[in-house]
């Protein structure tokens, strides 16, 4: 490693230099939120700073020398959220106190002959082209852009000027000061690395110890760093396709794992891939995993019983119930590297939609009896890598739901459903209604719904209801059937009679059913749940 240093440096003395934002970094990501406490931030200090040795410190930035290039700047590795936002914070100040050149010099570039100011900007995005034209024409007073963050926060500092400004009586002595206090006293600390390497590994270190970037930045940075300089345009257009890159970085590392056969406690993100040598360094692999986990998000459907299914579980308060399913979709699925598309193979479907019953049944078994994440866990690596090992997965399901699993369900089942599985076991029951058209409950999941009460929250005494009967079976599932949100607003609080013409309008079976009762009584509510937990015993396996 080369020599790295850090010195504190003013506003001013920041951007006498030249920074580069390089294309493997996050695009301009900061709302109103931030923006507004570095103003806040500031303007506390300021009215709170008694001498002029009174320093308020912003934070660090990690920088490297950018190679390549016909003239000095340096590479942004951390910090060029903060960087981009103070130049707004810069050229908003400098819109109301043009005279100021101070703050002019700290936007443009000086001519190295002439000394006189260019239209090049002291810090280049070029993460992505938007960025660097919006920026661009904020701080060289062009037309404002449509619509972006930069010009959103650009605005807002604006207005939080002459708001301040007002306040003080809209005098250049006061505005003056301000600008004086930003270019002076506030200070950041740039970490000078010699070389990309270096700053990397700066970069990993602070991000470990608490700062806020992403665990998936920091792995694009080192996807970035291995990537041929040729190559590397097109890996910026194919990460930047995606999304939620920490969620799908957290499937892959499942995938992996079950590749190995590991089984074990799952650990961190970062401290996987970091104790995995070498295994970022295949770029190409790592990136048509993540483009395969991102389209079976986001575009794959399967058939209607799998839509349907994953929907339902989509309702679940855990999130591992997603690993098996990845794993299986990712080693037996075919996609196309040209088209983006997925597909899974037909004879792959029939034990696709076995491996996710079974995992719906042991998920909902365990969630429901032991209401806990860690009742599944295990499991779930250990499904994860007989599936990839191609062992017998759905026996290991199997072997970790007990007798006595199976035998609390009834009474659960038969209780109060407010608990945080209500929605997918009403949902469940009614997907399992015999008469229930399955592409149909595939279209209606794909939309909004909600769970109806039958007997309505607020209610008036009919139908043979007491308040003590209401309170005990207001939540419970005999009481209870998915419902189109405009059918459930449109229910709501009316009589069953009223109720009833709206669930005429339902695709949902479970509503058909309920139109021949000429009245909602607390018999037929008993019907109706025992029907279906008769239904859901029948699916877990738990029957009498």
């Amino acid at each position: 490693m080369k020599a790295i240093t850090a010195n504190p440096e003013t506003i001013r003395e920041v951007f006498s230099k030249r920074y580069i934002i390089p294309d493997f970094q996050r695009p301009y990501s900061w709302d109103n939120d931030p923006s507004e406490k570095l103003w806040d931030d500031i303007i506390d200090f300021y009215e709170g700073k008694e001498t002029k040795e009174d320093k308020y410190f912003l934070g660090n930035i990690v920088i490297n020398p950018a190679s390549d290039l016909p003239y000095e700047a340096w590479e942004v590795v951390d910090g060029q959220q903060r960087l981009t936002t103070l130049l707004l914070l810069i050229k908003a100040l400098h819109s109301r106190a043009g005279t100021v050149k101070a703050l002019e010099e700290c936007l443009r570039i000086k001519d190295p002959l002439t000394s006189e100011l260019t239209d090049e900007l002291r810090a280049s995005s070029f993460v992505i082209s938007q960025d660097r034209e919006d920026l661009h024409t904020i701080l060289l007073g062009g037309a404002e852009p449509a619509k972006s963050r930069l010009l959103d926060n650009y605005r807002l500092f604006g207005e939080k000027i002459d708001e301040w400004w007002q306040s003080q009586g809209q005098t250049a002595e006061a505005l003056n000061r301000l600008i004086l206090t930003l270019l002076d006293s506030v200070v950041l600390l740039p970490i000078h690395c010699g070389s990309e390497d270096d700053a990397l590994t700066i970069f990993e270190t602070i991000n470990n110890r608490g700062m806020s970037l992403s665990d998936a930045d920091i792995f694009k940075a080192k996807l970035y760093h291995n990537i041929p300089q040729e190559d590397q345009a097109a890996f910026i257009e194919d990460w930047n396709a995606l999304e939620d890159h920490d969620w799908l970085f957290r499937v892959l590392m499942h995938i992996l794992r079950a590749k190995t056969d590991e089984a074990g406690k799952e650990i961190g993100l970062r401290s996987y891939f970091s104790a995995q040598k070498g295994i970022l360094g295949d770029y190409a692999a790592i990136m048509r995993s993540l483009k395969i986990i991102h389209t079976i998000s986001v575009n794959w459907y399967g058939n209607d019983e799998i839509n349907a299914l994953w929907r339902i579980m989509e309702t679940y308060p855990n999130y591992y119930w997603y690993f098996p399913l990845f794993v299986f979709l990712h080693k037996h699925g075919t996609f196309d590297e040209e088209g983006g598309g997925f597909s899974l193979p037909e004879k792959r479907l029939h034990q696709f939609l076995e491996l996710q019953n079974a995992t719906v049944r042991y998920f909902f078994i365990k969630g429901l009896v032991y209401n806990a994440v860690n009742a599944v866990k295990d499991t779930v690596y250990r499904v994860c890598a007989d599936i990839e090992q191609e062992r017998d997965y759905l026996a290991s399901y199997e072997a970790n739901i007990s007798r006595n699993d199976r035998t609390a369900l009834d009474p659960i089942l038969h209780g109060d459903l407010r608990r945080r599985y209500q929605r997918g076991v009403v949902l469940l029951s009614a997907y399992l209604n015999p008469n229930q058209d399955r592409e149909t409950f595939s279209q209606f999941m794909d939309g909004k719904y909600d769970i109806e009460h039958i007997l309505p929250k607020k209610w008036n005494n009919y139908d043979g209801w007491t308040d003590a009967l209401w309170r005990d079976q207001l939540n419970n599932l005999g009481n209870l059937i998915p419902l189109g949100r405009a059918l459930n607003i449109a229910a709501k609080n009316e009589f069953f009679v009223r109720k009833k013409e709206e669930y005429a309008k339902s695709a949902i079976q479970d509503a058909q059913d309920l139109l021949a009762l000429p009245e909602w009584t607390p018999d037929a509510l008993i019907d109706s749940q025992e029907e279906k937990i008769a239904r859901l015993l029948k699916y877990f396996r738990a029957e009498p």
